[in-house]
């Protein structure tokens, strides 16, 4: 019957069914086409959109509603330890999450669901790995538009939150020591009021008030706890500081709470903004109330030793009282205090070595060497070798190394003693040493430098010398910069019972001590003395020994026999030598103004003794 239907059927209507085919087929194999590009399209899609998951730099996965991770990538998988098929569709991201953020994931978890903005896209938790070990993390996790599934985010803050904690740990610390030291550190605005923004505990125990008392002035304002006669040179100090980009500190006094006064020590240096300018000022303020009246203490005390230094008649080996005696020993004690050279003045036996070693003996380099040198000793040929040294095989007979004087007194004091006797060749040498020039020893190649303090003494007159040519005026400036003179005994016959009674303490026994009656008394105070004190100890030592005074008959003036003829007649019987003297000398003064007709200028003049010093004889004698 189809048979027949389809014999039956025209031509026409056959090639319009075939042409309906031929078009089907063509929707057909388009639509294939379509659906095949759909798919490709759809696939790029996807790689691309797993090429960006991969590679987003981070810890990525896709949580499902169920909080099941569906899709990990490799950062995730480094993270943790796990592999992707582990993971995917087995576990749920809340099994890597620590205990104690369990439940707070969970509840974003599902309010993320129900709202996206019930539940934060960030925040902070901690994870573990397949070791166990538990990292610090920054999440990120947000909702896939469309979809129940979110994705989510992981940076490693581990290390940071370890920094932080640490940075915490030492401001706890530093907190708590500076809490603990006696002082306030602080920081403050830069105003006229030293606003503080911060300060120690230890603001309670320097000012009486209490951090959050002084803390935005709630109480009061630092800058008017300052003593009104300080304030306004602390402020200038510290603007002044502060425009010039360095640090400052300084003292000052403030008025606590409590109404005490108290001395500070500040130091403080200015924190610069953005813009450049000091916005802030940060620093410490300590008390030094105590170091102040100590300090004071000291001033007394140094006045109180100044005072009595008038009565002082022995500074070390030095014997005397008198009145210059005490100038040379204030001198002495400046100098051993300095590095500075010293050159000491004085006539021959005066004691300038015994000034020098005490200067070394005082000084800090106590325990390094004093080395005296008498420059006239040495000659012009031997000058280098003597205070260079020289080197094996310099000259004939220099058979060993030997040291010079720079290199004994190394450390130490080198005493160049007759320094004017040195000529102008070796003055040339010393200066450059003096200069830091440093020296070699004869024969040597090595340039050695000098660590040695110069102490020099002259009988002469340098700044004579230097005007006759006979001294360089380079060499003189570095040698007198500490200035010492010491007078000659005529001008400080006051001493003389002083040294007499030292010299005879020093060479008589119990046995041989002999008594000086007023005869001898007055030849020893009428004498000149023109070799000083030296002089004194060879003639007192004579007199030990042979019992009758011997001085150079040369300079023994005929008034010095004559003046002491009748004083034994005051002193009948043995007495103590100052007694002694002051018998003779009572006599003596009452005999010269009877001469003069009490006329006493020229009392004093004649006698070689200024005013004041003759009227306290004269009030100690009863001569008044």
């Amino acid at each position: 019957m189809a048979q027949m239907n389809d014999s039956n059927k025209s031509k026409t209507d056959l090639i319009k069914e075939l042409q309906s085919l031929r078009q089907q087929m063509a929707a057909f194999e388009k639509m294939e086409t379509q659906r095949r590009d759909t798919q490709k399209a759809l696939e790029e899609s996807e790689e691309r959109y797993r090429s960006v998951f991969e590679n987003t730099g981070t810890a990525t996965i896709i949580i499902e509603n169920d909080m099941t991770i569906s899709m990990v990538n490799a950062k995730f998988e480094e993270l943790t330890g796990f592999p992707k098929n582990e993971i995917c569709n087995r576990m749920k991201w809340t099994d890597f999450v620590a205990e104690e953020d369990m439940e707070r994931m969970k509840q974003y978890h599902v309010k993320r669901r129900q709202d996206r903005s019930l539940a934060p896209t960030e925040y902070e938790c901690r994870v573990h790995n397949r070791l166990g070990e538990y990292k610090d993390m920054y999440v990120r996790i947000d909702m896939i538009q469309g979809t129940l599934c979110s994705v989510g985010s992981f940076n490693d803050i581990t290390a940071f939150k370890q920094t932080e904690k640490a940075l915490i740990e030492s401001e706890r610390k530093l907190s708590k020591l500076m809490g603990n030291l006696p002082g306030m550190a602080y920081r403050c605005k830069n105003d006229s009021l030293r606003t503080m923004k911060y300060v120690s505990a230890g603001c309670k125990w320097l000012t009486d008030f209490s951090p959050f008392e002084l803390i935005d002035n709630s109480k009061r304002a630092y800058m008017d706890m300052i003593h009104p006669d300080d304030r306004d040179h602390v402020y200038d100090q510290i603007q002044s500081s502060l425009a010039a980009g360095r640090p400052f500190q300084m003292e000052y006094r403030i008025n606590t709470a409590s109404g005490q006064l108290k001395w500070v020590w500040e130091e403080g240096l200015g924190i610069v903004g953005e813009d450049g300018a000091v916005t802030e000022v940060e620093g410490f303020i300590s008390d030094m109330t105590g170091h102040k009246l100590e300090e004071e203490q000291l001033i007394k005390e140094n006045k109180s030793l100044k005072s009595s230094i008038q009565e002082r008649y022995k500074f070390g080996d030095i014997i005397g009282k008198n009145r210059s005696m005490q100038d040379v020993y204030e001198h002495i004690s400046k100098a051993a205090v300095s590095n500075a050279n010293v050159i000491i003045y004085g006539e021959s036996g005066t004691g300038k070595e015994l000034v020098a070693r005490e200067i070394h003996k005082l000084s800090d380099n106590s325990d390094r060497p004093f080395v005296p040198v008498n420059c006239s000793a040495i000659p012009e040929n031997l000058f280098e070798s003597e205070f260079f040294g020289y080197k094996k095989g310099a000259f004939t007979g220099a058979n060993v190394d030997k040291s010079g004087y720079f290199d004994r007194a190394n450390g130490g004091t080198l005493f160049l003693d007759e320094l004017g006797e040195i000529d102008l060749s070796g003055q040339v040498k010393l200066l450059r040493v003096l200069e830091g020039g440093g020296y070699t020893p004869v024969g040597g190649h090595e340039v050695k430098q000098a660590d040695v303090r110069i102490v020099a003494a002259t009988n002469r007159n340098l700044k004579e010398e230097v005007k006759a040519g006979r001294m360089r005026e380079d060499f003189f400036y570095r040698i007198h910069i500490i200035p010492i003179t010491l007078p000659p005994l005529r001008e400080r016959k006051d001493d003389l019972p002083l040294l007499i009674e030292h010299f005879l303490s020093v060479y008589a026994t119990s046995e041989n001590m002999p008594v000086l009656d007023g005869n001898v008394l007055g030849m020893l105070y009428n004498y000149d003395w023109p070799g000083n004190v030296r002089e004194l100890q060879n003639v007192l030592q004579r007199y030990i020994t042979l019992k009758t005074l011997d001085f150079l008959p040369a300079s023994v003036p005929r008034s010095v026999l004559a003046a002491g003829t009748n004083t034994d007649e005051i002193i009948q019987d043995a007495v103590s030598l100052e007694d002694a003297m002051d018998h003779f000398e009572k006599k003596v003064i009452a005999q010269v103004l009877a001469k003069n007709r009490w006329q006493k200028t020229r009392v004093a003049s004649e006698l070689n003794i200024n005013r004041k010093t003759l009227f306290r004889k004269m009030k100690k004698f009863g001569l008044l």
